[in-house]
């Protein structure tokens, strides 16, 4: 029998984390391009060899993250850890907190997917648009440029970076781990310790949402602050589920809740608490994959029990927030600025293909509130 020493297989790919060594720059429109090419994107299919294409990537992908890094902190966001009070070398999960998350009276938290980095709504949009429309900085930004925003604090959450790279000393998701250096080009990658590689109190997406909830907004955040909160493909599960079990803390609190949805999900297979069922109904709203223009009324409150919209994208649940947040934060303003304010049942035709027989959603208002703002 015959075997290949290692010294004798292919040496795993290396690529330096400098745009411009990989052959890129960012030019003034925000966007990413070759050098070499200025009309042409990021090109991932640099080799037929899987590893090499993997290991450029988050190359690349490294450039990214520290560039939102510089950015985030000038827009006025600080990482948090958690666990709270722990150091920069213990195990942690970093999360994006405003500079007034003590003292404002409103806060817009959002929970993502669980295979973006922080802060990162879409690796294809960056590449493809701008690092501020891939990103959470247009988000940011616009809840920043409205005037009535001014005392609204932001938390991002991070159901990506879940893993504990301890020889790096930080948390990183799952393709990152799949990137790190290995001994050939054709070995393994790392095993996940279950617990030497995961972090206290957020080591699943259960687990990190409950901590943002009861660690960061409860601690950290004004007791009496009126909480907006958008959930976008597990993030939205995830809270959805949380809020129905604890519904009885929060009720007094959550005032609205977007969610982008980009698959089948029955919400009354989650949802079990009577008050949150109501709550649900009339202050939620959903954001449906499909082509038809942002905020066009949809079919589909039979699944999800509230009323559901289109999202202005037609293929990925990731590209939902670049494309709808300006609707949802118009959503949180017209809940914030009518006391009472709920959402009335859409009329949708049965076949919703028929965009011309779409009947517009109309508001209504609770003559009496116990929520009212």
């Amino acid at each position: 029998m015959f075997r290949r020493l290692s010294s004798s297989l292919p040496k795993d790919p290396k690529f330096p984390a400098d745009l411009e060594k990989l052959g890129y720059y960012i030019n003034e429109k925000d966007q990413i391009r070759s050098i070499a090419h200025p009309d042409e994107e990021f090109n991932f299919f640099i080799s037929k060899n899987e590893r090499v294409r993997e290991m450029q990537r988050e190359a690349f992908d490294t450039c990214i993250r520290s560039e939102l890094s510089a950015r985030f902190e000038a827009s006025g966001l600080n990482i948090t850890r958690l666990p709270l009070n722990v150091g920069l070398s213990d195990p942690h999960v970093p999360i994006l907190t405003s500079s007034n998350l003590a003292t404002a009276k409103r806060l817009i938290v959002y929970f993502g997917e669980s295979m973006q980095d922080l802060g990162i709504f879409a690796h294809r949009i960056i590449a493809q648009d701008s690092i501020a429309s891939g990103s959470a900085l247009d988000f940011v930004h616009a809840i920043q440029s409205r005037e009535s925003n001014a005392g609204t604090a932001i938390v991002i959450a991070n159901l990506g970076q879940l893993v504990w790279y301890r020889r790096g000393q930080r948390a990183m998701t799952i393709t990152s781990w799949n990137a790190l250096p290995r001994k050939t080009g054709v070995s393994n990658p790392m095993r996940i310790d279950a617990v030497k590689n995961r972090v206290p109190g957020n080591g699943s997406t259960k687990e990190h949402v409950k901590s943002v909830f009861e660690e960061v907004l409860v601690k950290l955040a004004r007791q009496d602050a009126m909480i907006d909160l958008i959930g976008l493909g597990e993030g939205a599960e995830e809270a959805v589920g949380y809020l129905d079990q604890n519904w009885k803390h929060w009720e007094s609190k959550v005032r609205a809740i977007c969610v982008g949805v980009g698959f089948v999900w029955r919400v009354q297979d989650d949802i079990h608490n009577e008050k949150f069922i109501d709550f649900w109904g009339k202050r939620a709203r959903a954001y449906l994959i499909h082509s038809v223009p942002v905020e066009t009324p949809l079919a589909g409150r039979q699944e999800l029990s509230c009323n559901c919209f289109s999202s202005g994208e037609s293929a990925f649940t990731e590209c939902i927030m670049p494309r709808s947040h300006q609707s949802m934060l118009a959503f949180f303003q017209l809940v914030n600025d009518m006391p009472g304010y709920f959402e009335a049942e859409l009329d949708i035709p049965q076949d919703e293909d028929d965009m011309s027989r779409v009947v517009r959603w109309e508001t209504g208002i609770r003559a009496e509130s116990p929520r009212a703002a």
